[in-house]
């Protein structure tokens, strides 16, 4: 017959349950021993470290507050934050080479794209490649086994 999984869960209450006389008798001990010696109350690992943690969360609480009311508003003539990009893309066909520009959103990754000119699924995104050959010119840079580098005048980019 098939064993059934263990529940994590209540295997945790079944042993809180057994052992909850014991923490009321050491509860009731405890806090008769701090009404008679208050110092024992900070003395307690458990109570001092709770409230320095709590501490710690009111002071990173107030700082980032106080960072929040250092920035300054954004002007009033600014628009919605962007949710799209630009990416300059150039077509890697044998006779087309057309340069053009993708408005797609953010993180968009749909590489190689549709040429606007030949119509192919060859366009790769591009970058400018400001070597003295080239002087500016936007590629579709080359993958090395650890870098990129132009296909033109094999100028290696950062």
């Amino acid at each position: 017959m098939a064993q059934e999984d263990r529940n994590l869960l209540v295997e945790w209450y079944e042993l809180l349950r057994k052992q909850l006389p014991i923490l009321r008798k050491y509860g009731k001990e405890w806090f008769e021993a701090v009404r008679e010696e208050p110092v024992l109350l900070w003395e307690t690992p458990a109570v001092r470290y709770s409230v320095y943690g709590f501490g710690a969360i009111i002071v990173l609480w107030g700082a980032s507050t106080a960072a929040s009311m250092l920035v300054p508003p954004p002007p009033k003539s600014a628009g919605p934050i962007a949710t799209t990009a630009d990416f300059h893309v150039v077509c890697t066909g044998t006779n087309c080479t057309h340069h053009f520009v993708l408005h797609r959103e953010f993180g968009f990754r749909g590489f190689p794209a549709a040429c606007t000119r030949c119509g192919r699924d060859t366009a790769l995104q591009a970058r400018r490649c400001n070597s003295d050959t080239c002087l500016g010119r936007w590629v579709a840079p080359r993958r090395d086994a650890d870098r990129s580098s132009c296909p033109r005048c094999n100028h290696r980019f950062e």
